[in-house]
């Protein structure tokens, strides 16, 4: 789960037919397999685990590289025809200092974990990965070696873990079914692994296998071997339905009638092999329990990525993910949000031999008065050529009567060196608007990363022509180009001892150079700090930034400070502030300006026990002009969220939020029950106000005037219950 939660990578393997103890990884791991169940309770008393353990030294990866994480876990794998189990027993001489919490799934990134972080298809391009908590909550997500450095959380499986915390630690069980793995099945599988385990009060995360500078957790894994695993998959359906009912005030006394609406929808997935599924969707359900996160959209130049949240689009994000520069203006060339109503979607994702593929078709009902229907497909297509190198092609297209996009592209990544990786791609896009000739665009990618102990650097270079178009990116500008440079070295204290407060010091600098080609203005920038790493997962960083930005026609000052803090000093309290003080510019549309702005944040998450959680998010954002210009308040706002929850169990929570923003004079409140017993069989009630600051005069609403009035409420219930059939 790592701090975003990939932190979680923990212990190590164990296994099989003769189950050895040794530091180093062995090139092949046997499992043991075993014909009676395993219970999942979280005690080790199975006939499972009374073999010896694979036993090793955890090495860290996180915050600093090669040290000793200074905990002993032992490791236990085995099997059945139908499941693949794992067990740990995560040793730690301070029990009181394991922290841990009864979370829902993908939340308990800040607790203690061990993870298991599986290649099933093993061809060292994409990973399925399972975390679990000392409650035994889990945290699952895939990762694609195109861009290994980021934990996609979107997907959810179906898996079994239990957790116990006692004298010596923690104990962890984990159970996977066949059925929630694409793998090639036959009478010997080998499977790609590494284990991972975090602990928050040591500041550290560690891996075994180790992985080394410049490694990808593909390279460093070992390999483990499953004897006569079958086709377990054959057919799974997810029926659904929501009703949302929402009211709103539409004169100075009364309540307009309310809106009611009830969707009925289903998504079914069937087996072709045990490496490749079809699915199709009718009518996909985005009822978002969770709120998209909390940001500002006062004064911002770029919208805001909010990530997937419907299940039918999770699945096969591996192969979708293409090969872009990290931090650069195109985010994600499939950005499934960019579907915003689809009336039916099928897809077949999955692996044959070295290649990874995904092909996705949808119907989209069109908004607006003229209504109509849009035309979606997708086709991605990754060839494996050895380590976590790849050779990839891609194709989107959106066909809305004489409205027309296509984009080709194919990416690369590529090991020059074994401390040195290349990703480069190329896309060429066609549109075609009604009453207009066709355009051509162009889009191009360059990233060198370079990785050791001592030294993080990385050189990128995009560039997008005026007339290149997306329809299925999340691409902020085009008619650009933009060259960016990292430059860190690793400064490690001398202190060995797993228990240092001090863990890693990092001075960096960082730059980019962005030509507009139809101004022909440069924005410019050169940023230089200093990061510190700190036991309880503790991070100081304070950073200057000089430059110049254009907007419009007019290049701006942009020098500001930033700062930031966080750390975990107690088992139940994190704690986190950030400061960025020093030039903006006000993004207007016909008469910008340059100010002065100010943006200071405050975050506190109080777990008086491991059932119940409090956070407080306090933001204040505010502009001025410039002295020289008279120093007026352009806009200053404070936005409050408070949030309560309690879980009764990892499956059944309550939580209550309140969200105060003083710019807009609005109060917003939430009340949701949400139960999940599985990923797909859930149930959720919401319910939802807005009280804002507003005055019915001169028989219209006068805003942010007034008194708080509620002004909108609703309400909302999903179920939805997941069939395996075999």
């Amino acid at each position: 789960m790592r701090s975003n939660p990939r932190v979680l990578l923990p212990s190590l393997l164990l296994l099989s037919g003769v189950l050895t103890a040794a530091d180093a990884a062995p090139a092949t791991i046997e499992a043991l397999r075993v014909d009676v169940p395993v219970a999942i309770d979280g005690v080790l008393d199975d006939a499972a685990w009374q073999r010896p353990p694979l036993t090793g030294e955890f090495i860290t990866f996180s915050p600093m590289l090669g040290r000793r994480l200074g905990v002993a876990t032992d490791i236990w794998v085995a099997y059945s025809p139908r499941h693949l189990y794992f067990a740990f027993l995560c040793h730690d001489d301070q029990p009181g200092g394991i922290k841990t919490s009864i979370a829902k799934r993908d939340a308990s990134s800040r607790d203690d974990w061990i993870g298991v972080i599986l290649d099933p298809l093993d061809n060292r391009q994409s990973s399925f990965e399972y975390y679990v908590n000392p409650s035994g909550c889990q945290t699952d997500g895939l990762t694609s070696a195109v861009n290994s450095s980021n934990l996609d959380l979107s997907p959810d499986w179906v898996w079994q873990s239990a957790a116990r915390v006692g004298t010596e630690g923690y104990a962890v069980e984990i159970a996977i079914p066949l059925e929630s793995l694409r793998y090639k099945s036959g009478e010997r599988v080998r499977m790609g692994i590494i284990f991972m385990r975090n602990v928050p009060r040591l500041g550290a995360m560690g891996s075994w296998p180790e992985m080394k500078a410049g490694e990808s957790q593909f390279n460093a894994m070992a390999t483990v071997e499953y004897r006569g695993l079958r086709k377990e998959f054959a057919f799974e359906a997810l029926p659904s339905f929501t009703v949302s009912s929402d009211r709103g005030r539409v004169d100075g006394g009364g309540w307009g009638e309310r809106d009611t609406a009830a969707r009925l929808g289903v998504s079914l997935k069937y087996g072709v092999t045990s490496s490749i599924t079809a699915e199709a969707t009718l009518r996909p359900d985005f009822s978002q329990v969770e709120s998209d996160a909390f940001q500002v959209e006062v004064n911002r130049r770029y919208p805001l990525l909010y990530s997937e949240k419907r299940p039918f689009f999770m699945e096969g994000t591996n192969a979708i993910d293409f090969g872009l520069v990290s931090g650069g203006m195109m985010s994600a060339a499939i950005y499934t949000r960019r579907i915003v109503d689809p009336d039916w979607a099928a897809k077949v994702s999955g692996a044959a031999g070295r290649t990874l593929f995904a092909v996705l078709a949808a119907d989209e009902s069109l908004a607006g008065e003229d209504g109509g229907h849009a035309f979606w497909g997708v086709g991605r297509f990754k060839l494996a050529l050895g380590g976590d190198d790849s050779l990839g092609f891609l194709y989107s297209g959106r066909y809305a009567g004489d409205d027309r996009n296509s984009a080709l592209g194919a990416d690369l990544q590529y090991r020059l060196l074994a401390n040195l990786r290349l990703t480069a791609s190329a896309i060429y896009s066609r549109t075609e608007l009604p009453g207009e000739s066709g355009q051509n665009g162009l889009g191009l990618n360059a990233m060198l990363q370079f990785a050791l102990p001592e030294l993080d650097a990385s050189l990128a270079y995009e560039r997008y022509s005026a007339d290149f178009a997306m329809a299925s990116a999340f691409l902020l500008r085009t008619n650009f180009d933009q060259l960016q440079f990292f430059l860190g070295p690793n400064l490690l204290p001398k202190d060995p001892r797993p228990d240092a407060f001090l863990k890693r010091v990092q001075p960096f600098v960082r730059g980019l150079r962005l030509h507009d080609f139809a101004t022909g203005l440069n924005d410019t920038v050169l940023r230089g700090g200093v990061t510190f790493y700190t036991r309880w997962n503790g991070a100081l960083r304070l950073e200057y930034r000089a430059g110049r930005e254009a907007w419009l026609w007019s290049r701006y000052r942009n020098n500001a400070f930033y700062a930031l803090a966080e750390m975990q000093p107690r088992t139940w309290l994190y704690l986190g502030a950030s400061a960025n003080v020093g030039d903006r510019i006000y993004y207007d549309p016909v008469v910008p300006f340059p100010t002065r702005g100010r943006t200071l944040s405050f975050a506190a998450v109080l777990q008086p026990g491991a059932r119940a959680s409090l956070s407080l998010e306090l933001l204040h954002d505010a502009l001025r002009r410039r002295p020289a210009e008279g120093g007026a308040s352009v806009y200053s706002l404070a936005i409050a969220n408070l949030a309560a929850a309690y879980q009764f169990n990892r499956f059944f929570f309550v939580r209550a939020a309140l969200r105060w923003n003083d710019y807009d004079h609005d109060l917003l409140t939430d009340l949701l029950a949400s139960f999940t017993l599985i990923p797909g069989t859930v149930v959720h009630l919401g319910y939802g106000s807005s009280f804002q600051g507003r005055e019915w005069r001169d028989n219209e609403w006068q805003v942010r005037d007034g008194r708080l009035i509620n002004m909108k409420n609703s309400l909302f219930f999903k179920a939805s219950y997941l069939w395996r059939f075999k």
